[in-house]
């Protein structure tokens, strides 16, 4: 089951973040968090088969990298749309 779980991270981070290089050039947090998430569904496809703890952890941190870079990204945006001042 993970092996598809993580498969299917990877593609849709790599098609996301196809589409905002190719659209939104300018979201570059954004771009960096779906492309992290694609190298941890890589991980995690990686770790379904070698059942290593430190691939499965490091398959993790590189999601949560991604999940972070993303909220970044996003409060960029929205800081650009409705600045507080």
């Amino acid at each position: 089951m993970s092996v598809f779980a993580g498969a299917f991270l990877a593609i849709f981070g790599a098609l996301i973040s196809w589409l905002l290089a190719a659209r939104y050039p300018a979201a570059r947090f954004m771009r960096l968090g779906y492309g992290l998430m694609t190298l941890g569904g890589l991980l995690f496809v990686l770790w379904s088969f070698e059942r290593l703890t430190a691939i499965g952890i490091g398959a993790l941190a590189v999601l949560l990298l991604g999940g972070i870079f993303g909220i970044v990204g996003a409060v960029r945006k929205e800081l650009r749309m409705y600045p507080l001042v």
